[in-house]
C-alpha cells in the first residue's frame, strides 16, 4: 500500500484495511481542489472518506504557487473575474458568485491564515508560505474525516457496481444504492460519491500529468476538450534579448497575427517580462493558449503611444539633444539603458526604425512552452457535461469533477485557485444532504 499520512504531512504506517470498506466519498487528487473539497464540508456533516494522491506528497503545485507565495485569489468583484476565464467563464458563474473570492479570505481567516492584498489586486496568505493554507486544508480535511493515501495511482474506475460486485470483505455492509470503484495497482477502493480533482497536464513531475483525462474518456466515457498548454511563454523566431534577461515593461501593448489568414487573432495589455530565452510576463502568458506556431506577434512596449507619436517625440528630442540615439530612447521613454542599446542597435541611425521597433516589434512564433512550463492546461473535460451548480456529470450520477480536470483555464492572478476553491464548495454542498440522509440510513 502507500503510505498513510496525518495531515500534518508526516508518514504513519501503511495501511492494508482501506480496502475493506465503503467509503461515502474519495477524493482523487491532493492539489488545491482536492484539498479544498476535503476541508470545506460542513463539521456536522462527519464523512468517512478518503484521498487518493499519485505522488509521494500532497498540495506539490500549491507550494509551488506564487513562487511559493501561493498567490490565492484577487481583490475585486466577482463580477469582474468572469472575463477572466475566456469563453467558459459564463458557464461557471453560478458557483464563482456564490462561492467568490470574499468566501475564500473568509475561510482562510477562519482558520487562522489572514490574507493580504497587494498593489496589483493579487491576493497572499499574510506570512507569504503557501504551506500555511496547505497545512491549513490538511487538518481541516482530516478533521471532516478524510484520510490521505499517497503513493496510490488510480488505473481505472468501475461505474455502478452493483451490491456483491465489489472488492469488499464479507464483513462490509451490504450497500443500498450504486458504488463506485476506484482501481490502483495496489487494491480497490469503493465510495458511493466519487470526486476527481487530479488537475490538467501542466507541471507533469508534480502528478497532473493528464493521465484521469484518458482514464475518464476511456471508463465513464466523459468527452474531452484536447488539452493543451496554457499560461506559457512564447518563443520567438530571432528572439534577440536572451543578454537581457529580467527586464521588464509594466503596460506593453500584444497584437497576435494568424500565421495562416493573416487576420488579427488578438489584442491586449499587461505586464511583459524579457527572459533569457523567450517572451514571458502576464501579457503573453494570458495570450498564449490564443497563440499557435507560426502566427505573428506584434509587442508595444510603450503601449498605449504608437508609432507616429514615438517617432515625433524622438525627433523633437534629438534636435535639442546630442546625446547617442540609445540615450535619446532611454531618457525620453524612461526605458532601461541596455534595452534602449539593443534598439538603437536594431535600428541603426534611422528614428523611423527605432519608432517602430519601440511599437511594432514583430516576430514569428517558432514555439510555446509545452506542459512542463505551462502553468495551467487549458481543455480537459468538456463543460457540456456538467452541471456547473453542483459540478456532478450529468449522465453519471455521484461522480464529480472539480478543478482544471474540466475546460476552464483563468489568467494569472489567482484565478485558477479561485476556480478549484469555487467548484469543491459546490461539490461539497452538493453532497452534504445526500450523506447525512445515508448516514441516517
Amino acid at each position: 500500500m502507500g503510505v498513510l499520512y496525518n495531515f500534518y504531512s508526516l508518514p504513519v504506517r501503511k495501511e492494508v484495511n482501506f480496502l475493506y470498506m465503503i467509503y461515502d466519498c474519495i477524493i482523487v487528487g491532493a492539489g488545491a481542489a482536492g484539498l479544498f473539497c476535503g476541508a470545506v464540508f460542513q463539521s456536522d456533516c462527519k464523512i468517512n472518506g478518503l484521498i487518493l494522491e499519485k505522488t509521494g506528497r500532497p498540495g506539490t503545485k500549491l507550494l509551488m504557487s506564487g513562487g511559493g507565495q501561493c498567490n490565492i485569489t484577487h481583490d475585486g468583484s466577482i463580477k469582474d473575474f468572469i472575463e477572466k476565464y475566456g469563453k467558459n467563464g459564463g458557464k461557471i458563474r453560478s458557483c464563482l458568485y456564490k462561492y467568490n473570492n470574499l468566501h475564500l479570505m473568509e475561510f482562510l481567516r477562519q482558520g487562522g491564515v489572514p490574507t493580504v492584498v497587494r498593489d496589483d489586486g493579487k491576493v497572499f496568505p499574510q506570512s507569504m508560505k503557501a504551506s500555511d493554507i496547505l497545512h491549513l486544508l490538511l487538518k481541516r480535511s482530516a478533521e471532516k474525516g478524510f484520510k490521505l493515501l499517497t503513493d496510490t495511482p488510480v488505473t481505472s474506475l468501475k461505474e455502478k457496481v452493483k451490491p456483491g460486485e465489489a472488492s469488499l470483505s464479507q464483513k462490509a455492509p451490504e450497500p443500498a444504492s450504486n458504488l463506485w470503484q476506484v482501481n490502483t495497482p495496489k487494491g480497490s477502493f469503493v465510495c458511493r460519491h466519487l470526486i476527481i480533482a487530479t488537475g490538467g497536464c501542466s507541471y507533469p513531475s508534480s502528478g497532473s500529468d493528464g493521465s484521469m483525462l484518458q482514464i475518464l474518456q476511456r471508463d465513464p466515457g466523459i468527452r474531452l476538450i484536447e488539452p493543451r498548454p496554457a499560461l506559457t511563454p512564447v518563443f520567438a523566431e530571432n528572439y534577440p534579448y536572451g543578454h537581457l534577461s529580467g527586464i521588464s515593461f509594466p503596460r506593453a501593448g500584444l497584437q497576435v497575427y494568424s500565421g495562416t489568414t493573416g487576420k488579427r487573432i488578438a489584442q491586449g495589455c499587461g505586464p511583459l517580462l524579457l527572459t533569457h530565452e523567450n517572451f514571458s510576463g502576464p501579457l503573453i502568458l494570458n495570450f498564449s493558449k490564443d497563440i499557435t506556431k507560426n502566427d505573428k506577434i506584434v509587442l508595444n512596449y510603450l503601449y498605449p503611444c504608437d508609432k507616429t507619436v514615438v517617432l515625433d517625440r524622438l525627433n523633437r528630442a534629438a534636435k535639442h539633444s546630442k546625446a547617442s540615439t540609445a540615450g535619446i530612447i532611454s531618457r525620453e521613454f524612461g526605458l532601461p539603458k541596455n534595452f534602449a542599446t539593443a534598439v538603437a542597435l536594431k535600428s541603426g541611425a534611422s528614428a523611423k526604425a527605432a519608432a517602430a521597433n519601440l511599437t511594432e516589434d514583430t516576430y514569428t512564433v517558432k514555439a510555446l512552452g509545452d506542459f512542463q512550463k505551462a502553468m495551467v492546461t487549458t481543455g480537459g473535460a468538456d463543460l457540456s457535461q456538467i452541471n456547473c451548480r453542483t459540478m456532478e456529470c450529468k449522465d453519471h450520477p455521484g461522480l464529480f469533477l472539480i478543478g482544471e480536470v474540466l475546460d476552464v483555464d483563468g489568467a494569472t492572478g489567482g484565478y485558477n485557485l479561485q476556480f478549484a476553491y469555487s467548484s469543491a464548495c459546490a461539490a461539497a454542498a452538493a453532497l452534504q444532504g445526500p450523506l447525512r440522509t445515508e448516514q441516517e440510513e
